[in-house]
């Protein structure tokens, strides 16, 4: 199965933006889809491991089975620029409103377990003027500069320190602006 055909899948697609930048057990990965049966989601999940978009971390004996530990390998789940640009618009239109959906079942949850005196999310949209070279120069800058923040670690070093996910979407202008020379 080709690299998109495993990420395009909706359900696929779910267990991704589900661990991504974590690492998870089925147990977990199935407690944050509940909506999708358990036999379903172990076929998808074994999948991605064979298709070398997920990778076993740990593996332990819990109550005489073995679990599982998993986390995306680095990078694969992304759909890069050349990708994305010889995907057809059904494709695309699949793929962002499966990301769509998990962004807002995510959203809901956090807003069940929203910390006191936090805002629920910090909302952001510019409009920016870019030849595809610096399109790809402001993702990978965007890329570099979270790099920093990736680590779980860093609750452990500092208790303030607590997890936040960033969504970063880059499209075209639906309705730009009139042109100067108009």
């Amino acid at each position: 199965m080709e690299h998109i055909d495993l990420i395009l899948h909706p359900v696929r697609m779910r267990i991704i933006l589900a661990i991504a930048n974590r690492v998870l057990t089925t147990q977990q990965i199935a407690d944050l889809l509940p909506d999708i049966a358990q036999t379903t989601l172990y076929r998808h999940i074994n999948l991605l491991l064979e298709g070398g978009i997920l990778r076993v971390v740990r593996e332990s004996q819990v109550r005489g089975t073995v679990e599982r530990e998993l986390a995306l390998v680095e990078g694969a789940g992304r759909i890069d620029i050349e990708t994305s640009a010889s995907m057809t618009p059904q494709q695309q239109e699949q793929i962002f409103t499966t990301f769509i959906a998990m962004l807002l079942a995510n959203f809901r949850r956090s807003q069940a377990q929203l910390p006191e005196g936090l805002p629920p999310a910090l909302y952001n949209q510019q409009r920016l003027y870019l030849t595809p070279a610096e399109l790809l120069d402001v993702n990978q800058q965007i890329d570099h500069l979270l790099s920093a923040y990736k680590d779980p670690g860093r609750t452990a070093n500092d208790p303030q320190a607590q997890p936040w996910q960033f969504t970063g979407l880059i499209m075209p202008d639906s309705d730009p602006p009139p042109s100067q020379s108009e």
